[in-house]
C-alpha cells in the first residue's frame, strides 16, 4: 500500500500540520558583485486538521463525532460555523469559533461544540444532508449575524435558525406533504431573508422557497426548472450581497444544475446555471455550453457548485469523476470560460469552490491507486487570479481508502465520503475547510467530521 506523503496523521484528538516543500534557497551572492534582489520566495501552504468533539456541548477542543457530508461558512465577523449531519432521523450537528487562519495559532481543534440544530421536525429528526448560510447583514435586534443550517428527512425541510452564533436555535419544518424532496440547499441575504431550493423527486423540479421574517416561515416562489426539463442533479444556490440588481428590490441569485444538454443525451453531459435578478421570484436558465467538451460521462460526481466573487464574477466547478474543471462568467451567466483540468489525481470528484476579491479557493477529493487500495484525499486548489488559469494544487490531509459509492441512500459501501464537503475564506482570505473521514481510521466503515484551517502560504481575498 502507498501512501501519500504526510507530515503526521490527524487521528482523535490529534491536530495535523501539512506543509508543502519550500523551494531550495539561493546562494548568497558573492563580495566581488552587486547583490541580485530576487522576488521574496512564497511561503508553504499549510494547513492544521483534526477531528472535531462532539461528546461535550459549549466545549472546544478535538475529540471524535461521527457526523458526515459537512457544510461551512465564515462569516464577516470571523465567525466559522460548521455544519454536519448525523444521517436521516438522527439530526445534525454544529460548531462554531470566530478564527482567522494565516498563523500557526490557528487551530483545528478551536471551534466549539454546540449541539444539534436540527434535532426533530413534525416528521421526526432530520439529517439528511444538510447545508448551512449566514446572513451578511447583522440583525438589528441581537447584532449578530443569522445563520440557517437546513436539513431534510425526505418528508420535509428543517431549517433552524440562529441569532446568537449557533448557541440556540429555533426551528420550522417548511415543506411537508411532499412524498420524496433530496438535497436542499439555503442562502442568505440582507439580515432577514433566505432562499431555500431542493429537488421534488416526484417531478424532478427543482423548488424555490422564501423567507423574508429570518427563517420563520417559506413560502413557494418560483421552480428553477420545471416538468418540462430533462433530468438533473440539482447543485448549490448562492446570492450575491454586494452588486444591485436591476429590478427594483430584487437582487441576484444563483442555482446550479447539470442536466442532459439533449433530450437523447446518454448523461447529464451539461453544466447549467438558473439565474434569477428578482430575489427568486423568476428564473432563466443558462447553459454553460464550453462543459460539454468533458461531459459525455456525466458531469454528476457530487455537486455542481457555484460561487459569486465580489465584483459579480461567477464561478462554477464540475467534476466527470476523473477531473475537476472550473468555468467563468463575468456577465451573470450568458457567455462563459472553461478551464482545462485543475486537479492532478487519476479520479477527482465532490468540488467547491469559493470566488473572492483576489482569487479563488477550491477543494475536491482525490484519488490515487485503484480498487481497495484507492488512497483518497481532501485536495487544495488555489488561484491568484481572476481567471480559470493559474491553479496550485496542495494535498491537505488523505481521507478514506477504498471505491467512493457516489449512488445516495442506494449504496451498500463506500460511502465514508458521502456525498461533498467544503471549504470557505475568512475576512482575510484564508481558507477553512470541512471534510468526511473514515473512522476509525482509513478503511474503517465509520465516517467523522474534520475541520482544516489554513496556516500559512498565500491568502486569497475576501469572499462576496
Amino acid at each position: 500500500m502507498r501512501l501519500p506523503t504526510l507530515s503526521a496523521v490527524a487521528t482523535g484528538a490529534t491536530c495535523l500540520a501539512i506543509a508543502a516543500a519550500l523551494p531550495a534557497g539561493a546562494t548568497a551572492p558573492s563580495h566581488h558583485h552587486r547583490p541580485h534582489h530576487k522576488p521574496a520566495r512564497p511561503t508553504a501552504t499549510t494547513f492544521a486538521a483534526g477531528q472535531l468533539q462532539a461528546s461535550k456541548v459549549g466545549s472546544s477542543g478535538c475529540g471524535t463525532n461521527q457526523a458526515g457530508e459537512p457544510s461551512t461558512h465564515v462569516n464577516r465577523d470571523g465567525l466559522v460555523a460548521l455544519a454536519s449531519e448525523n444521517g436521516l432521523g438522527n439530526g445534525s450537528e454544529f460548531w462554531s469559533a470566530r478564527q482567522i487562519g494565516g498563523t500557526t495559532a490557528a487551530s483545528a481543534c478551536a471551534l466549539t461544540y454546540d449541539g444539534q440544530p436540527n434535532a426533530f421536525s413534525h416528521f421526526g429528526a432530520s439529517g439528511g444532508d444538510v447545508d448551512v448560510a449566514i446572513a451578511p447583514v447583522r440583525d438589528p435586534a441581537t447584532n449578530h449575524f443569522r445563520i440557517y443550517t437546513a436539513s431534510l428527512n425526505l418528508a420535509s425541510v428543517n431549517v433552524a435558525t440562529s441569532v446568537d452564533d449557533g448557541k440556540s436555535w429555533s426551528q420550522v419544518p417548511v415543506v411537508e406533504g411532499i412524498p420524496v424532496d433530496d438535497r436542499e440547499w439555503i442562502a442568505a441575504y440582507g439580515d432577514s431573508t433566505a432562499l431555500l431550493s431542493y429537488t421534488d423527486i416526484v417531478t424532478g423540479n427543482i423548488d424555490v422557497l422564501r423567507s423574508d421574517d429570518g427563517g420563520q416561515s417559506f413560502i413557494e416562489q418560483s421552480q428553477a426548472i420545471n416538468d418540462n426539463s430533462t433530468s438533473s442533479q440539482i447543485g448549490n444556490l448562492v446570492i450575491d450581497h454586494r452588486n444591485a440588481s436591476p429590478k427594483p428590490g430584487g437582487f441576484w441569485a444563483y442555482q446550479s444544475y447539470v442536466a442532459q444538454s439533449s433530450p437523447d443525451s446518454k448523461n447529464l453531459d451539461e453544466a447549467f446555471l438558473a439565474v434569477s435578478q428578482d430575489g427568486g421570484a423568476s428564473w432563466v436558465d443558462q447553459p454553460i455550453p464550453c462543459t460539454k467538451a468533458f461531459g459525455a460521462n456525466g458531469l454528476d460526481h457530487n455537486f455542481p457548485n457555484v460561487s459569486v466573487a465580489p465584483d459579480g464574477t461567477l464561478f462554477y466547478t464540475v467534476s466527470n469523476d476523473k477531473a475537476v474543471y472550473v468555468a467563468m462568467s463575468k456577465d451573470h451567466g450568458t457567455t462563459w470560460t472553461c478551464s482545462s483540468p485543475v486537479s492532478s489525481t487519476s479520479k477527482a470528484i465532490f468540488p467547491w469552490i469559493v470566488a473572492t476579491s483576489a482569487g479563488e479557493d477550491l477543494v475536491y477529493y482525490g484519488a490515487s491507486g485503484s480498487g481497495a487500495n484507492q488512497i483518497w484525499s481532501a485536495y487544495f486548489a488555489q488561484n491568484l487570479t481572476e481567471s480559470v488559469t493559474g491553479w496550485s494544487t496542495k494535498q491537505v490531509v488523505t481521507v478514506h481508502k477504498g471505491p467512493v459509492c457516489e449512488s445516495g441512500i442506494s449504496c451498500n459501501d463506500g460511502r465514508q465520503l458521502f456525498d461533498d464537503f467544503g471549504v470557505d475564506t475568512d475576512p482575510q482570505g484564508w481558507a477553512h475547510i470541512a471534510y468526511s473521514h473514515d473512522s476509525p481510521g482509513l478503511g474503517g466503515s465509520g465516517t467523522y467530521t474534520g475541520y482544516a484551517v489554513q496556516t500559512g502560504g498565500r491568502p486569497v481575498g475576501y469572499p462576496n
